[in-house]
């Protein structure tokens, strides 16, 4: 896993999110349009759409959890070029939001929300932060702790950073996590795993094979098959508070709290 390879599928994301904000499509470089250009000549825009969807879905639910709870301070683990933070510090000036993510990412989105604001005549949040995070090797928690307080609800989160790790990267991620979590008390880590998914036939799964793998030459991993092996996992690593459920389309969401 490389930083290129990330940027890539989420660039094709962002052609998706962009029919409903358009702001995302300043994130789309000229290879990620030829990328889907290409990817419309072997499937239609429809099917594209379709295999992409459950990443949409999943943002989704994401949203939905930051808007559902009063959080004072959000760590987006890496956010990609995800628009989440950024909007919402726009209408809430009250949280302090910060998006994390290798050092040339966050370089190029800075670049990006800049030309944004730009554009659009704005000014850029002083209340969302950018910081260049290595999840695996750096230590969470001394990269942002300069920028929250240990006192306020908090929340740390990632969408679909996981799913590209080994299992024993996985239990290196948990254990910065955990090490996280200690110095806070009011703190939950909120992710997802992928331990099933829905049932859509040999086609869909070629097809998905074909666009993501091959196009974006990147390669997700189930590291679980169920819920109750993942329960069994978070025990063996001495977690005793957290939470997990299924949402209706198959995704294992989870909190771990200080």
């Amino acid at each position: 896993m490389n930083n290129s390879k990330i940027s890539i599928t989420a660039e094709l994301v962002s052609i998706i999110r962009a029919e409903n904000n358009q702001r995302n499509m300043f994130f789309v470089s000229n290879k990620g349009r030829k990328l889907y250009d290409i990817a419309k000549k072997i499937l239609s825009e429809k099917k594209i759409k379709e295999i992409f969807n459950w990443r949409i879905r999943l943002s989704d639910d994401f949203d939905k959890k930051v808007s559902t709870n009063n959080y004072d301070q959000i760590i987006e683990l890496a956010a990609g070029y995800s628009l989440r933070g950024f909007d919402l510090c726009l209408k809430n000036k009250n949280i302090i939001y910060i998006d994390s993510d290798f050092e040339d990412v966050i370089y190029k989105k800075k670049k990006i929300l800049n030309n944004i604001c730009e554009k659009e005549d704005i000014d850029f949040p002083n209340n969302y932060f950018l910081v260049g995070v290595d999840a695996l090797e750096d230590n969470i928690f001394s990269k942002v702790s300069a920028m929250i307080s240990k006192d306020k609800k908090t929340i740390i989160m990632t969408e679909g950073l996981t799913s590209y790790f080994s299992k024993n990267e996985f239990g290196k991620f948990i254990d910065n996590i955990k090490e996280f979590l200690s110095n806070l008390t009011n703190g939950e880590f909120f992710s997802h795993e992928s331990i099933s998914q829905p049932m859509k036939g040999i086609t869909y799964h070629l097809l998905r094979k074909i666009l993501v793998s091959f196009l974006t030459k990147t390669k997700g991993r189930c590291a679980f098959k169920t819920s109750k092996e993942f329960e069994d996992y978070m025990k063996s690593k001495n977690i005793s508070k957290f939470n997990i459920f299924l949402d209706k389309h198959g995704h294992l969401l989870y909190s771990i709290y200080s």
